[in-house]
């Protein structure tokens, strides 16, 4: 999971509200809705955009 202490958005991908009721939130406020590639890694992605189908369109 990305975060936003690091400057990274989050990615929820539909798990965060399972570690817990404090962290329910968080999966309205995913933004990632782009992969973030790794540079020069031909292809590797550092930050996976989210999947989910809640949040596809954003």
């Amino acid at each position: 999971m990305s975060c936003r202490y690091f400057g990274i958005s989050r990615q929820a991908e539909c798990t965060v509200p399972e570690f817990g009721p404090e962290y329910a939130d968080l999966h309205a406020d995913c933004r990632q809705t782009k992969d973030v590639p790794l540079i020069h890694s031909g292809g590797i992605l550092l930050v996976r955009r989210c999947r989910c189908g809640c949040h596809r369109g954003k």
